[in-house]
């Protein structure tokens, strides 16, 4: 993918929807506002972001970062149904708080349990005291301008764009969280397709049929495999010099309104938007958004989500 790769080698660092759960057969950025939240497109920033050139990024540079605070946030909520802390673990559990989609700097008691397939942990309710909570419903906290200014991200930004360009299961896995896996969205208000880590390496060999949802303003199915959905997209992107953008997602124009789903709140992202091509419809652009998620204070990419121009 040389678009995006000659973007990252020649700028510098200044400083619930109904979830589908896929297993596969056969097989800078410096910002005016680095903030994370719904946005109108009456409201969105373009500010395109700068990296450090990655040959200058030295290993010893990448091993001492470690932005995460020590707090973490919740994820996977939305305004309208927050998250209940329970005591004991478990949904049977008497409710003893609630979080709202927005709620950040949780700090963990240390205790844990399992509870059939999930992992159940205590956090300090910032009411006072303490309570359980499903583990997928918070990441760790990492603050916009860490997560900016963190230069490993260029790095697994390029590795998804060799993915990308090679369809390469492999790299995909080398980037992709390790305990969520690659959750994708055809459209923001489209359901996640949740593919597990494990179901990556031959993303590109299977070619099983995936309801991704509907196309806008209708309830015509977008239907067919990753292969025949999703990587032409991606390609139509990553290999066309995007502009890349820290917290901010920049599009073209459209007539639907731009959002970053509530429940990704607390998600730090980049935004990869390929512009309108000259002499072209001023509808036709294209943005991936990669988002990303901290384990042991090690960044992947969890989420992408695409936005396309609608008439």
């Amino acid at each position: 993918m040389q678009g995006i790769r000659s973007v990252l080698q020649n700028i510098r660092f200044s400083h619930l929807p109904r979830l589908l759960f896929i297993g596969l057969a056969g097989s800078a950025i410096t910002c005016a506002a680095c903030t994370r939240s719904s946005v109108s497109l009456d409201h969105i920033e373009t500010e395109v972001a700068s990296f450090a050139p990655l040959d200058t990024v030295e290993a010893t540079d990448v091993t001492s970062i470690a932005p995460f605070s020590g707090f973490y946030a919740v994820v996977w909520v939305t305004s309208d149904q927050p998250l209940i802390a329970r005591n004991p673990a478990g949904l049977s559990g008497a409710a003893v708080g609630e979080l709202p989609y927005s709620q950040g700097s949780l700090g963990l008691t240390g205790a844990s349990t399992r509870l059939g397939s999930s992992n159940w942990v205590e956090v300090i309710l910032p009411s006072g005291g303490a309570g359980w909570i499903n583990s997928w419903n918070i990441t760790e906290e990492v603050s916009s301008q860490d997560f900016c200014n963190d230069p490993r991200i260029p790095q697994i930004i390029d590795t998804f764009s060799q993915a990308v360009g090679e369809r390469s299961g492999q790299k995909l896995v080398e980037v992709s969280n390790p305990e969520r896996g690659l959750i994708l969205r055809h459209n923001w208000w489209n359901p996640e397709i949740i593919f597990p880590v494990d179901t990556l390496m031959n993303i590109y060999q299977d070619l099983t049929e995936i309801d991704w949802g509907v196309h806008s303003g209708s309830e015509f199915p977008i239907q067919g495999s990753f292969q025949d959905i999703i990587a032409p997209q991606l390609e139509d992107v990553f290999s066309n010099s995007p502009e890349l953008n820290c917290n901010t997602i920049q599009t073209g124009d459209t007539t639907r309104e731009i959002v970053w789903p509530e429940e990704y709140f607390n998600i730090n992202f980049y935004s990869v938007y390929r512009p309108v091509p000259e002499g072209g419809s001023v509808f036709d652009w294209r943005t991936w958004i990669l988002g990303f998620e901290y384990i042991d204070g090690e960044p992947y990419i969890t989420i992408l989500v695409h936005y396309r121009g609608e008439i």
